[in-house]
């Protein structure tokens, strides 16, 4: 019995109406997440582990005149509907109860309509920005949810390399990537495509990108426990943890930048799509930004133009994409959006009113650079039960071709290992500066010229002795700096250290006597490496 389009269940777990292939492909990226997550620092942003230390070893930043944003429709969305082959007899055929009327599509030409979802964007079209390639995929069929996007967003088929398109996209970048060259927001596990040796930062949404302490305690403090705390830690840690917070400072002013009057959608693709927006429009040097959304593994239920799964999926892309690019203003002209999605349905409805995995699927391509309309050699529909769109494009096609207008001076070669890009024309090349600009926020060395004086030392090494630590005395450039300081008092003894006190002045206790004892002192400042000395009182003795 097929379920009624208009009554059907409402699906308050989008996974609900997917299948377990792609609910547990969902999950170990949970799980991860899980495993891996922290209570302090860069809260939900991947500075642990591999990434962590990817960030330590980042250069410096530059800004970005192009900036290219992937738009995953993670669960396999279905082409065939957001772009429908009307003129296609076996389409409407195939889906008696879930296809799109053909008097309700969008941008009609003799062969597709655009589904009615996208009216916010047919300005953009009209306008010619925005391109349609369909029939697009793999040239082998997979139809594991996890397999095909582990091989789409790897892009090098037989490599057993974990390196994703767009790390090696920036890999190849002149003078390298630095920390704020890739951005993930949605996730904190950084998804196949931006793994890889250099630098990405992935987080659950541009707020999150900050310095707290637990609770959300104040930022400002934690930061300068943090610094003393990096200040004596092992050189890779040290470099990660100052580099983890100058990544937070450099995305400071995305974060506090004050938020458009331009609607975006309710729900996690607005919220992202938002933030993107504010990262290019604070120009901190963010290139490559990718954004998901899911889940489009409607099994069943699809509905139709009133209701159903598809609606309540691609309603929010069709505004969402026509927010985006009005919030950007002026700074549209240098960012171009790509959406890519694992596979797509099949041809003939299932018994749900939904639809199984398939193989082809369309791309669409938004933006600077774009020569709007449709694209792409259609192959025909066949209306039996295990029929596909058939691949006519590879979908590294689209990408190379988008790569290579807004990035002319890079190997497609080194981006795209073993392929041979055949052009579909598109795009048109983008006319930019290069990757030329101002260097993003790096943290400095602390100059001497903050300091005419540390201090100096006051109270003997007795027992019973008032002991304080030295304070310093900043010169203008110092104090200006707000150059602050903090106290880490230690006893040793052979060879072993015990962290004691963090107060400035003490009466040292009996259970000291026969240790070493020091302060370390550590002066931080925005922006630059914290400084720490050293003031030892030697082996405390007995009172006189």
């Amino acid at each position: 019995m097929i379920e009624s389009p208009h009554s059907g269940p409402t699906v308050a777990d989008p996974l609900a109406a997917g299948c377990d292939d792609f609910a547990s492909s969902v999950s170990r990226r949970t799980a991860i997440r899980s495993a891996l997550g922290i209570g302090l620092g860069l809260v939900a942003a991947s500075v642990f582990g591999d990434a962590f230390v990817e960030t330590a070893y980042a250069s410096g930043g530059r800004k970005a005149d192009r900036v290219l944003v992937v738009l995953s429709l993670r669960g396999a969305a279905d082409g065939l509907s957001l772009v429908v082959p009307h003129a296609d007899p076996v389409y409407y055929a195939a889906r008696p109860n879930i296809a799109v009327p053909k008097d309700k599509l969008l941008a009609g030409d003799a062969q597709f309509g655009l589904h009615p979802a996208f009216a916010p964007i047919m300005p953009l079209w009209k306008a010619g920005r925005v391109a349609a390639v369909h029939a697009t995929g793999q040239a082998v069929t997979t139809r594991s949810h996890f397999a095909a996007m582990e091989e789409v967003e790897d892009a090098d088929p037989g490599s057993q390399a974990r390196v994703g398109w767009l790390n090696r996209l920036i890999s190849v970048r002149a003078g390298g990537a630095s920390d704020t060259t890739a951005l993930q927001l949605g996730e904190t596990v950084l998804a196949t495509q931006l793994a890889g040796p250099a630098p990405a930062v992935s987080t659950a949404g541009l707020d999150k990108l900050k310095v707290v302490g637990p609770g959300g305690s104040d930022a400002a403090g934690w930061e300068t426990a943090l610094r003393g705390l990096w200040a004596d830690a092992p050189d890779a840690v040290a470099s990660g943890g100052g580099r983890a917070l100058a990544v937070a400072q450099a995305y400071a002013a995305a974060r506090g930048a004050v938020t458009s009057t331009v609607e975006y959608p309710k729900g996690s693709l607005g919220e992202a799509l938002q933030g993107a927006a504010k990262v290019i429009k604070a120009d901190v040097g963010a290139e490559v930004i990718t954004i998901d959304q899911g889940s489009w593994d409607h099994h069943q239920w699809v509905g139709d133009l009133s209701n159903g799964n598809l609606k309540n999926m691609a309603e929010p892309l069709g505004k969402g994409l026509a927010a985006f690019f009005s919030d950007l203003g002026a700074m549209d002209k240098k960012v171009t959006l790509v959406t890519i999605s694992e596979f797509g349905r099949r041809v003939k409805e299932n018994g749900n009113g939904g639809l199984d995995h398939g193989h082809g699927n369309v791309m669409f391509v938004l933006g600077a650079g774009v020569k709007g309309g449709y694209y792409g050699r259609w192959p025909g529909l066949e209306n039996t039960q295990n029929a596909d769109l058939a691949v006519t494009t590879d979908y590294r096609d689209v990408l190379s071709e988008v790569v290579a207008a807004l990035y002319p001076e890079r190997s497609l070669a080194a981006i795209f290992p073993q392929f041979q890009h055949r052009r579909l024309g598109f795009m048109a090349p983008l006319v930019t500066g290069g990757d030329t600009g101002p260097s993003t926020p790096v943290v400095k060395t602390m100059p001497s010229s903050f300091f005419s004086s540390y201090g100096k030392r006051a109270g003997s090494g007795r027992v019973g002795s008032k002991v304080t630590a030295p304070a310093p005395r900043l010169t203008a450039a110092g104090k200006k700096a707000r150059v602050k300081t903090s106290y880490r008092w230690e006893t040793v003894k052979s060879g072993k250290v015990k962290k004691r006190r963090t107060t400035r002045s003490f009466r040292i206790p009996a259970t000291y006597r026969g240790y070493g004892l020091r302060v370390k002192v550590t002066y931080t400042a925005k922006g630059y490496k914290p400084k720490t000395k050293v003031f030892s009182w030697g082996t405390v003795k007995k009172k006189k």
